[in-house]
């Protein structure tokens, strides 16, 4: 596997999961209704569980990144991303109703 592919895997789950939140967001914030779609439920129970994981497995990818190459900063950088995307996570289940 490429030094840098493992790097390049955790920034995508990065994304998926900025992508994720900012369509549950909109969905929240905008007057479109997408409960009366049939089967909806089970899509947005799937995407509501990447969204949960993407953060984790990019911990995981990032950390087996830094060891890899230790002394690259973007491995740092994204590995601190995740992290922070994580708690970020952690924070908004916890100060949040809506969800």
């Amino acid at each position: 596997m490429a030094k840098s592919s493992l790097r390049t895997v955790s920034i995508s789950c990065l994304a998926i999961w900025a992508a994720v939140w900012l369509l549950f967001f909109v969905m929240r914030f905008s007057p479109l209704d997408i409960r009366v779609i049939p089967g909806i439920g089970m899509i947005m129970l799937g995407a509501l569980g990447v969204a949960l994981l993407a953060p984790i497995v990019a911990i995981g990818l990032a950390c087996a990144a830094s060891v890899r190459q230790p002394r690259v900063p973007l491995n740092w950088i994204t590995l601190g991303c995740a992290i922070a995307a994580l708690f970020g996570q952690g924070l908004l289940f916890l100060i949040t109703r809506w969800l």
